[in-house]
């Protein structure tokens, strides 16, 4: 790899590029479970459990698996809010050669079934809850958990009263077990008898958020997978510590999967499991009690603990990490002033499993940069034709390196779309590289909007311009289609009070905004369309303006 300008300001103790051996995800956990043995691994509710006491129950997980007829290369769907189940479901479907499909516990029934339908899956793991949303979607083998199995029996008496309702009737089948039977009532195979896994199979079909578009499943194998766990491993603790993690972000999204599961089990960390980050009271007190010396935030959860935690909620932590969506920088500066840590922000996607660039852990801070590409990685902005622009000069970001998938599931004309036959990714998002080496997202290739004046406009510019108003909690900006081939600027947004009006927010906006930048038309939500982790859904929102000036003009 050649010499970047972004090597002089890597971390101390980093190397440019590490020896990455190819290594599997079964093999990383019983490493660690050797290692840790006598460690906690797992927190909820109460109860801990050990690395040996993990392994053991991901073992006999696989094994059941295998006895009830899964083998090397099924797919099995994991549909699991944050609990030990989703740990010992995911490392144990990999251990008896299967692929985990991560899937969104909050999903439709129509969502799930798309989902399932194009993964292929035999099987899915579930929580009671879900089982109606399931029982009917053909599939062969449906696992199903309650949320209380792993909690303690104060804990469990606990949840039950302040979450009173009837039990769910679950009918025995040949195709419906529960989580405990498959542990222990299924006559095992031997591990012994498990298949070999290779570097070289995949482990997960990552599907996309969808927020741009159909979801597609991002095909990752093992190799990719414990190469970005040792990439970030390498990135922010060269020095071997113990380490709790907070495990509040989904698991079954591929920022929580690698940098709080996956990364928390390479260095016998313990994850303390939150199943509903939503749920402030739990997490507060969690993150009080548990003091984790790791914290991962997505920009909504920021904006949430900013409203009630300060200095003293944080005196264990030693990293603040966020990604999954673009944090605004008066929200990294807020946090900064109240609670003394600066976060880490990093950059990533579902096809590069997931992080491609990162700040520096400690010391210098690039103001709203996304840092510099990890080790072993590469990128690089380009034009339409994929030509490497000039440092400073906005255009697409590409990335090479590991991480890396090789393609889509089942999908050779998207595979085609984003990859070149060289290995780099076209990410689809907009970007631009200064002269050190520090890479800056202006926005999403798909979102940038052509203006009446033909000039080019990015949503997410205005958007930190909306944010910098006192009275503005949220904010979106679309491009609405006009006749010609151009757009209108439009914006949503939500308010804190109600003494604001549309014009002072378009006198706001010019006194930033070159004129053609602000908005032809603002409009007033309670709330905008996001994902679980907080992402807004421009598409949702240019779906209802479509539909609404479709109407308007028939």
């Amino acid at each position: 790899m050649s010499k970047r300008p972004s090597f002089p300001y890597y971390p101390e103790g980093v190397p440019r590029e590490l020896p990455l051996p190819p290594e599997t995800l079964p093999e990383l956990f019983s490493r660690s479970a050797q290692r840790f043995s006598r460690r906690p691994a797992l927190y909820f509710f109460g109860r801990t459990l050990s690395y040996h006491e993990c392994h053991s129950l991901v073992e006999r997980f696989a094994c059941g698996l295998a006895a009830l007829g899964i083998r090397k290369g099924d797919r099995v769907a994991l549909c699991l809010p944050n609990c030990p189940q989703a740990v010992i479901a995911y490392f144990g479907i990999v251990r008896a050669g299967g692929i985990v499909v991560a899937c969104n516990p909050t999903y439709t029934e129509h969502e799930l079934s798309h989902q399932l339908r194009d993964a292929g899956a035999r099987a899915i793991v579930v929580l009671d809850l879900m089982y109606q949303k399931v029982q009917d979607l053909g599939l062969e083998l449906i696992i199903v958990t309650r949320i209380t199995d792993y909690m303690t029996t104060i804990a469990r008496y606990l949840y039950h009263r302040r979450n009173p309702r009837p039990p769910i009737a679950i009918p025995h089948s040949d195709t419906t077990w529960f989580f405990h039977d498959v542990l222990d009532s299924v006559p095992p195979v031997a591990p012994e008898a498990l298949p070999i896994v290779t570097p070289d199979d995949i482990a997960l079909l990552q599907y996309t958020g969808g927020t741009t578009g159909v979801s597609k499943g991002a095909e990752l194998r093992h190799r990719n997978l414990t190469a970005n766990i040792r990439q970030l491993i390498s990135w922010f603790s060269p020095a071997e510590r113990v380490e709790s993690f907070l495990a509040a972000l989904p698991l079954f999204h591929v920022f929580g999967m690698t940098v709080t599961q996956n990364i928390c089990v390479a260095v016998g960390g313990c994850m303390v499991l939150v199943p509903d980050p939503r749920n402030m009271p739990v997490l507060l007190t969690l993150l009080r009690k548990k003091q984790p010396t790791v914290i991962t935030l997505v920009p909504a959860l920021v904006r949430k603990l900013l409203d009630h935690c300060d200095a003293k909620d944080f005196t264990a932590t030693r990293f603040v990490i966020c990604g999954g969506a673009a944090l605004p920088y008066e929200l990294l500066k807020k946090f900064k002033e109240r609670t003394g840590h600066l976060i880490i922000e990093g950059y990533g996607l579902s096809e590069a499993s997931p992080v491609t660039h990162c700040n520096i852990p400690r010391g210098l801070s690039v103001k709203r940069s996304i840092g510099l590409p990890i080790a072993n990685t590469e990128a690089r902005i380009v034009d339409e034709t994929g030509r490497e622009v000039p440092s400073g000069e906005i255009g697409e970001l590409w990335v090479r390196g590991p991480q890396v998938m090789q393609g889509y599931w089942n999908n050779p004309v998207e595979t085609a779309n984003a990859l070149t036959p060289d290995g780099w990714l076209a990410t689809g998002d907009l970007a631009r590289v200064d002269q050190d080496g520090f890479f800056y997202i202006v926005d999403r290739k798909k979102d940038m909007i052509l203006s009446t004046s033909g000039l080019n406009v990015y949503p997410a510019e205005i958007e930190q311009v909306l944010f910098l108003h006192p009275c503005v909690c949220e904010a979106a900006v679309i491009g609405v289609q006009l006749g010609d081939g151009s757009e209108s600027i439009k914006a949503f947004v939500v308010l804190t009070v109600d003494s604001v009006s549309v014009d002072d927010l378009l006198a706001h906006c010019r006194r930033y905004l070159a004129s053609y930048k602000v908005p032809k038309k603002i409009e007033f939500r309670t709330e905008l369309p996001k994902t679980i982790l907080g992402k807004t859904l421009h598409r949702i929102l240019r779906v209802e303006e479509s539909r609404r000036l479709h109407l308007q003009q028939s």
